[in-house]
């Protein structure tokens, strides 16, 4: 009894140790051959990748033949842009044109009569708690 119990330790002992052994490792052509099927898969087709590689390849040379601007383009470029951009109603776009709108605006605000006035007022006042009570009596 003893030896077969013995013997049954012993089977399970080298069961659990031949589960426990590493599998064979996959060759590096196996491994390549792996990664070639998932990428292909992965693109759709090798033919799209070579079309959008020639379609690159034409842009890149239209790209080159076209003209590159000289400084003096690049700088009438940036002005036209700035003066675009700084102030739509100020259509000379210069720091001494953005000061002369200012200064209308300002002429023009102070042309103004300011709003509510008389709330500034003991009376004022009065006369808008008289009005408000009215509003919110039915």
């Amino acid at each position: 009894m003893n030896k077969l119990l013995i013997a049954l330790i012993a089977g399970a002992f080298a069961s659990v140790a031949a589960a426990q052994t590493a599998p064979a490792k996959p060759t590096t052509q196996e491994r390549q051959a792996d990664v070639k099927a998932t990428t292909q898969a992965g693109s759709g087709s090798s033919a799209s990748t070579q079309a959008t590689a020639a379609e690159q390849a034409k842009n890149v040379k239209a790209s080159k033949e076209t003209a590159k601007m000289t400084t003096a383009d690049k700088n009438k470029a940036i002005k036209a842009s700035e003066k675009a951009m700084t102030n739509p109603d100020n259509p000379s776009g210069s720091v001494a044109g953005t000061a002369a709108q200012q200064k209308a605006n300002v002429a023009d605000s102070k042309g103004t009569p300011k709003a509510n006035v008389d709330l500034k007022t003991k009376e004022g006042q009065k006369q808008l708690d008289k009005s408000m009570q009215k509003a919110s009596t039915p």
